[in-house]
C-alpha cells in the first residue's frame, strides 16, 4: 500500500513538473532564464491556517503544491478560486462538497485516490480521519502569496 501512495505522489508530481517544464523550456533563452528549485516538505516548517490545518507549500512560476495535514473533524469552508486543483489523498479520509453535473455533491476520498477541481468549482472538505493531502494548483493561487489568510480560511471550526 505505501507504494501504491509513493507511486501516486510521484506521478502527480511528474504531472506538475512535466507541464510546468513543457511551459517554460521552449527555447535557449527560456532555458538560460528558468530558475530550478528544489524543496524537502521534510525541512519546511508547518504553518497552522485554521484549527486542526497545517500546511507546507511552495510555488513555482506556473503552479504549487502544498501538503495538508488535516486532523480528524478540520474543516476547509467552502470556497472556490480560479485555478485548477488536483488533491491526492495520501492517508486518511475526507468528505468533500462540490458541484457535480450542476450540483451540489457530497463525495468520501480515501487514501490513494485524486479529485480534480476544475477552475471556480466550489468546494469544502472535512477531514473524517486524521489526513495528509497533497494538492497542486496551476497557476499558483495569488490568495496565498500575501500573509493574510484568505476570508473562507478565516471561517474554518
Amino acid at each position: 500500500m505505501k507504494y501504491k501512495s509513493i507511486i501516486a505522489a510521484v506521478a502527480v508530481t511528474a504531472l506538475f513538473v512535466g507541464n510546468t517544464a513543457n511551459a517554460q523550456v521552449n527555447t535557449k533563452d527560456t532555458i538560460a532564464t528558468s530558475k530550478v528549485q528544489h524543496f524537502n516538505f521534510d525541512d519546511m516548517a508547518s504553518e497552522t491556517i485554521g484549527k486542526g490545518i497545517q500546511r507546507k507549500w511552495f510555488y513555482g512560476e506556473k503552479g504549487q503544491m502544498t501538503i495538508f495535514n488535516l486532523e480528524k473533524g478540520a474543516h476547509i469552508p467552502w470556497h472556490q478560486h480560479p485555478n485548477e486543483q488536483i488533491t491526492y489523498i495520501m492517508s486518511g479520509k475526507v468528505k468533500i462538497k462540490t458541484i457535480i453535473d450542476g450540483k451540489e455533491t457530497f463525495v468520501e476520498v480515501g487514501a490513494g485516490e485524486v479529485i480534480v477541481f476544475p477552475e471556480n468549482v466550489p468546494h469544502e472538505f472535512w477531514a473524517l480521519e486524521d489526513t495528509v493531502d497533497l494538492d497542486v494548483h496551476v497557476p499558483v493561487r495569488e490568495d496565498w502569496l500575501s500573509k493574510e489568510l484568505p476570508e473562507y480560511l478565516k471561517k474554518s471550526k
